[in-house]
């Protein structure tokens, strides 16, 4: 397998990491991040003149039918900059859900997504219970129920809704001014936001194609994506630590003299890149058309990745000592951030659980 960058991902590589590095340094991600909407409407616009959005979605739905691996650069590129906003879901799962649908509405919202004039929440499968349904109203359909934490929910411009439709998952479409939508928004402890939603015979529209096959490419293609973030952060954070490590003087010598405090970081650059390779493999199973043998490899893309995330934040902030855990100082806020990415679309345990069950990765 070849994983050698080819010319045009280099320049999109490079060309993202020359916008973020202009536009998203950690003092100004912290301004945008203290109230709604907890990012940089210039930056998002920025990204849309760049081509970003339409890289993942088709050619026939308007986009530059990106692979899996154009998504990866872009994430942890996103990763290592800490980028705030609803990232996964306009550009990960939106792309995946609404590329097959063709209706003249659709495209013409995928029009503006590209465009960076909506941005996207997808409201998916609650973990925590809650559930919406859907029923026929006219000649199109209203949602009831509840929505927890979702992705920037209470500031996105649409939501994609997961609900029941007569005992089936059925996919929907909400605008942000939809009657009977209630959005409570709050901030995250990594800095993104979240909330809650709630429908009360709201209006929505359904998107065309199998909703649980569709709902399972978007699952895989977020769960890959979130390595390739975990990852870009992982790398961001080991960088920084170095650096401090070669700064920092204690004894009037540099901490990064002493032999203990060197296998510290050794184990940490050891550990990121372990999860670079489940990244890379992670993004290889997207396409896997064997749903058994996708959801082996990415539950163990995810185990690593997850136990990667934990050793690597906490080593950074037991070498940063107690500066570590202030908010002046991004290393915490990094930590932070990878904790959160270890329980997106699964946890450690809910990943090993499932790998045991479909009897181990066997490849």
């Amino acid at each position: 397998m070849n994983f050698d960058l080819t010319d045009e991902q280099r320049m999109l590589d490079d060309a993202f990491a020359r916008l973020l590095a202009d536009k998203c340094d950690f003092e100004t991600r912290q301004k945008f991040t203290r109230a709604a909407p907890g990012f940089d409407p210039a930056l998002w616009e920025a990204m849309a003149e760049m081509g970003l959005f339409a890289l993942p979605f088709s050619e026939e739905a308007g986009g530059l039918g990106g692979t899996a691996a154009d998504t990866m650069l872009v994430m942890e590129r996103a990763g290592r900059a800490l980028l705030t906003g609803p990232v996964l879901d306009t550009f990960v799962a939106a792309p995946a859900l609404l590329s097959q649908d063709g209706s003249d509405a659709v495209l013409s919202l995928i029009e503006e997504i590209i465009g960076g004039a909506v941005t996207v929440a997808y409201a998916a499968k609650d973990a925590t219970g809650q559930k919406v349904t859907a029923e026929a109203a006219g000649e199109g359909f209203v949602l009831s129920g509840k929505k927890s934490l979702v992705r920037y929910g209470a500031e996105a411009d649409l939501l994609i809704v997961s609900a029941g439709l007569n005992g089936a998952p059925a996919l929907f479409l909400v605008k942000s001014d939809a009657a009977g939508l209630t959005r409570t928004g709050y901030p995250t402890q990594d800095g993104q936001r979240g909330a809650e939603v709630l429908f009360a015979a709201t209006p929505a529209v359904q998107i065309a194609g199998d909703a649980a096959a569709l709902i399972a490419e978007a699952e895989a293609r977020l769960l890959a994506a979130a390595c390739a973030e975990a990852v870009g952060a992982m790398q961001a954070l080991l960088d920084q630590t170095v650096d401090y490590l070669k700064t920092r003087v204690q004894f009037n010598v540099t901490l990064g003299s002493f032999q203990a405090v060197q296998h510290q970081a050794a184990e940490m650059m050891i550990a990121t890149e372990l999860a670079r390779s489940m990244s890379y493999f992670a993004s290889m199973s997207v396409s896997e058309a064997d749903a058994e043998a996708r959801a082996r490899r990415l539950s163990a893309a995810k185990v690593q990745i997850n136990r990667s995330a934990r050793e690597v934040g906490q080593k950074a902030v037991q070498l940063h000592g107690g500066i570590a855990m202030t908010m002046e100082l991004a290393a915490g806020h990094y930590f932070k951030r990878l904790t959160m990415i270890e329980m997106l679309f699964g946890d450690f345990d809910f990943h090993m659980d499932r790998l045991s069950a479909l009897g181990g990765l066997g490849e």
